[in-house]
């Protein structure tokens, strides 16, 4: 009878051992595959911004007579310091720096002032009884799932009215408002207790003491990462500038780009100077972005 026992429980932990060993091996396989998917998916997101690192590199002869490289030149830094002096356009009036900098204001004022009104409208939505409040805010989310494009000639009208036209601030205004920060403004408030609101009542606070005092520190993080997307879209968008912008010292880098070539080596370099600032940006913000993403997650 001792030795049917003992038999069965050492067939018991064999039996276990092969489960724990047919678990661990399944899981050390699905790992490999997600390692898998992981590099390919980078290097696929990397391969272009390679070859354009490399192109940069390469004369505008290399590049018209033998195509993209995949090994570095040796004329990167005349093709660094022709894009910097280079004057281009019908009245070479645009240069390299010009279109950076109406890039940058033009960014960086359209994710100012989006985080801002982003904010504001969901601490309305939030803490005013407005009337038809939902209606207003469901309302500013089906503009979503409408294209951007089919506003334009709308837009255009209103713009040539005010005398918007070739201005910085007639690219910005028509992008400002961003019903995607609304919400995540919106999701983020509806998450804090409503503790928070009766202490600031307790404490005598207003509506402006408590957005100030409350408000602003606990949405630094969702901030920043508005901010972010808001000055990826001001810094890419392209259609609208090109219906906007027929003087060319208002073009922006993206509008602007194909004056300099795309298929010469400044023109190349010109596109790895596009790539600073947001990369610069994601930089600086990334643990605003990153943890910010990570809140969403329990606030939707």
């Amino acid at each position: 009878m001792i030795r049917m026992r003992r038999l069965s429980s050492a067939r018991t932990r064999v039996s276990g051992l092969n489960d724990h060993l047919m678990v661990s091996g399944t899981s050390a396989r699905r790992t490999a595959v997600d390692h898998l998917l992981l590099i390919t998916g980078t290097g696929l997101m990397i391969l272009p911004v390679f070859l354009l690192l490399i192109a940069s590199t390469h004369s505008s002869g290399a590049l018209n007579i033998d195509g993209l490289q995949i090994t570095p030149g040796g004329d990167a830094l005349q093709n660094y310091s022709d894009v910097i002096s280079l004057k281009a356009g019908f009245t070479d009036q645009i240069s390299a720096f010009a279109m950076l900098r109406n890039s940058l204001i033009v960014a960086t004022g359209l994710a100012s002032l989006t985080t801002v009104f982003s904010l504001c409208a969901a601490y309305a939505l939030v803490y005013f009884r407005l009337p038809l409040a939902g209606f207003m805010f469901w309302l500013t989310m089906a503009t979503l799932l409408l294209p951007l494009e089919s506003r334009f000639v709308t837009t255009f009208q209103v713009a040539a009215t005010l005398g918007l036209v070739n201005t910085q601030l007639g690219m910005i205004l028509p992008a400002l408002a961003l019903a995607l920060g609304t919400l995540f403004f919106r999701q983020l408030l509806l998450s804090f207790p409503n503790e928070y609101l009766e202490a600031a009542k307790l404490d005598g606070a207003g509506p402006v003491m408590f957005f100030r005092d409350f408000i602003l520190p606990l949405a630094r993080r969702r901030g920043g990462a508005i901010f972010v997307v808001s000055f990826m879209i001001g810094w890419h968008q392209y259609l609208w500038p090109l219906m906007l912008s027929t003087d060319e010292t208002t073009y922006t880098v993206v509008r602007g780009i194909r004056l300099i070539g795309l298929e010469s080596g400044p023109g190349m370099a010109l596109a790895v100077l596009t790539l600073l600032p947001p990369l610069i940006l994601i930089i600086i913000f990334q643990r605003y972005f990153f943890h910010a993403l990570a809140d969403s997650k329990d606030s939707f």
